[in-house]
Order: C-alpha cells, then sequence, then structure tokens
C-alpha cells in the first residue's frame, strides 16, 4: 500500500509543477502519507474539513453515495484543495504565487 500511495503522491507531482504538498488520510482520518513538509498533524484538520463539507450537497435521489464536495481553502500565497472519496481523503496544497516572468 505505501508504494502505491508513494506512485500516486508522485503522479500528483507530475501533473501539476504548483503542488507543494500532499497528504493523503484514511477514510478513519489516520494519516497514510503527508509530502512537502505538510505535518501529520494536518490530517485531521483535513479529514473533519472534508467531513464536514458533505451535508452542504444537497440529497438527489439519482445522485451516487460516493459523491462528495471538493472544498478549496485559499490564502494569499497557497491554496488547499480537499477531496473525500470512499476510500481515502486527499489535501493537496499548491503554491499560488507565479513569477511574472512565468506567464
Amino acid at each position: 500500500m505505501d508504494a502505491e500511495i508513494a506512485k500516486a503522491i508522485s503522479s500528483i507531482y507530475e501533473e501539476d509543477e504548483d503542488v507543494v504538498g500532499v497528504v493523503v488520510v484514511d477514510s478513519s482520518g489516520l494519516c497514510l502519507a503527508t509530502d512537502g513538509g505538510i505535518p501529520e498533524e494536518a490530517a485531521g484538520v483535513i479529514a473533519s474539513i472534508a467531513a464536514h463539507s458533505e451535508p452542504l450537497l444537497p440529497a438527489h435521489p439519482t445522485q451516487s453515495a460516493d459523491i462528495s464536495p471538493v472544498v478549496q481553502i485559499e490564502a494569499e500565497s497557497f491554496t488547499i484543495t480537499i477531496r473525500k472519496t470512499p476510500v481515502i481523503t486527499l489535501g493537496i496544497f499548491k503554491n499560488k504565487n507565479k513569477n511574472v516572468s512565468d506567464k
């Protein structure tokens, strides 16, 4: 499982150069992995935010029970995107500040 998580984290970095950190949390709220200097303590907060956001979705008879909201937290210099799946919750930390010469 650790190799699978490491591979998934690596692919997240490969897909987006702005990613600076990742947190992976299991369905019980326990930290499976962190990367990019994100403290393990962030796992519980990430899991809690994901769980508390679920009641915000309106119930719909044709909607899958596996659908959960994506939460994005914006700060001045970074964003955190949080997504819960049936198996894991993922927190992706991205740098917002781009160099003007990069544009």
